[in-house]
């Protein structure tokens, strides 16, 4: 999961402010459409960073009477340019597209559509957008012309898309993302327990474990990083207190600061 280090110096230009008022709702998106591997998160984020000029604009600064009916947006009725201008970090723009990503969303964007501005819905839209056009596999591919292409329409603004992708690939955390393959399982020993000694660690559980993330692997983790002396309730859910001790562990440890345990973590716990 992208951490607030992360999003400042993918886009540093976007303020503090702004930058943690937004990470919640850019986190919940990124989980909610299976933006979660290493390759997924930086094309999305690139893409977001170009598009929205580093989160800067919500809303399409012109007033959105140039669309006034475009029947190719659905906009059929009076007053539906401006109404359906061009808004969230993806532009969503005119009527069939608001009752498209509303219906999607379960939201009454047609009422409602200043909502497509608000980080609560944006954030939301834009992952739908991603999923509902397979940017999800043409980021597992790292086909990032491709992504440029289903989002641009063309190829306009391709290099400065570029440099924000090579930028989250050198400052987002590979060593935990979804799309590493697992750790082999380490040869069980005749005495070991749930938690597992120094140097004998329990199997990976074969999904990186995160923020939401519940069971016995993550009581397993958890237990693991009490008996190094962090502090956390060990109760198989993972919460925010279970991610700050893990950022916590991974930075001490030189493993980058996702918050997430992936192969490479979940073994270094029990060097």
């Amino acid at each position: 999961m992208v951490t607030d280090d992360e999003l400042r110096q993918v886009m540093p230009n976007l303020p503090a402010a702004k930058r943690g008022a937004y990470l919640p709702f850019i986190q919940q998106a990124m989980a909610e459409f299976g933006i979660t591997s290493y390759w997924r998160e930086t094309a999305f984020l690139a893409q977001l960073a170009h598009e929205s000029a580093e989160l800067r604009y919500m809303e399409e600064i012109a007033s959105g009477a140039a669309y006034e009916g475009r029947a190719n947006l659905g906009n059929t009725q009076p007053g539906d340019g401006k109404r359906f201008k061009g808004r969230g970090p993806i532009q969503l723009t005119g009527r069939a597209n608001y009752k498209r990503y509303g219906d999607l969303l379960g939201l009454d964007l047609i009422n409602n559509p200043t909502q497509a501005a608000t980080p609560e819905v944006g954030f939301r839209i834009a992952g739908q957008f991603w999923k509902l056009n397979g940017l999800n596999e043409l980021a597992d591919k790292q086909d990032f012309r491709g992504i440029t292409k289903r989002i641009n329409g063309g190829y306009n603004g391709l290099d400065d898309r570029i440099k924000y992708y090579e930028r989250a690939k050198k400052v987002l955390s590979k060593d935990d993302s979804a799309d590493e393959p697992p750790a082999p399982p380490p040869a069980p020993g005749p005495s070991s327990d749930a938690s597992g000694a120094a140097g004998d660690a329990p199997a990976y559980p074969g999904s990186v474990l995160r923020q939401g993330s519940k069971g016995d692997a993550v009581r397993t983790m958890q237990q693991r990083l009490s008996d190094l002396g962090y502090s956390l309730d060990v109760d198989g859910n993972f919460g925010p207190g279970t991610r700050r001790a893990v950022v916590a562990f991974q930075q001490k440890g030189s493993l980058g600061s996702d918050g997430m345990c992936g192969p490479a973590t979940w073994a270094a716990l029990w060097k």
